[in-house]
């Protein structure tokens, strides 16, 4: 698949062919395999921790929670970018409940790990008011902040503002430009 296909957005996860379904998990995957690169030989993420590879485990669970409805199906979101959101609580959930458990050998390893997926949880929320930050009194940019936040998809976000989706691009460098002045200022 190429960088620049586009993913579709279903109303229901009965809308999702298998092809697609395969395609989210194999990306799904690669993003877990990525994102615990370096802990998954012994501790909270190792294979026999799970009786499979943890990134295999993780986006069938996301994979699993997503079709059965135990977690909310979003219309305006991809089905990998979904999945990647259950998938992220989950590996945060398990290592809270791994670290709660008895095991000092690899305390320091499974600690690291969970700072960083709580981190990358805490991070998008702190981007996202800082994005508020630079937006200021201008209601298309706080608009438009908003509407990526929610929907993080330029058509959707042009179909949701009611505008085109070349006002929705200029709103972006309009606020990339405050946020370039905004450093730039500081380095001055």
């Amino acid at each position: 698949m190429g960088k620049r296909e586009k993913w579709k957005l279903h109303a229901s996860p009965d809308t999702v062919c298998d092809r697609e379904w395969e395609l989210a998990l194999e990306v799904t995957a690669k993003w877990i395999a990525k994102k615990l690169a370096g802990h998954m030989n012994g501790g909270a993420f190792d294979e026999s921790v799970f009786g499979m590879p943890a990134p295999e485990y993780f986006a069938t669970q996301a994979f699993d929670k997503l079709y059965t409805g135990e977690w909310e199906w979003s219309s305006h979101r991809a089905v990998h970018t979904q999945m990647i959101r259950i998938a992220l609580s989950d590996m945060h959930h398990h290592i809270e409940e791994w670290n709660d458990e008895d095991h000092p050998q690899f305390e320091e390893i499974d600690e690291s790990l969970a700072n960083r997926l709580a981190e990358d949880m805490d991070f998008m929320d702190v981007m996202y008011d800082k994005a508020y930050e630079f937006a200021g009194d201008d209601e298309d940019l706080v608009e438009y902040v908003g509407a990526v936040r929610k929907y993080n998809n330029y058509d959707v976000i042009a179909e949701e503002l009611h505008i085109e989706k070349t006002k929705v691009y200029q709103r972006q460098r309009k606020l990339f430009r405050r946020i370039e002045v905004s450093k730039m200022s500081k380095v001055i």
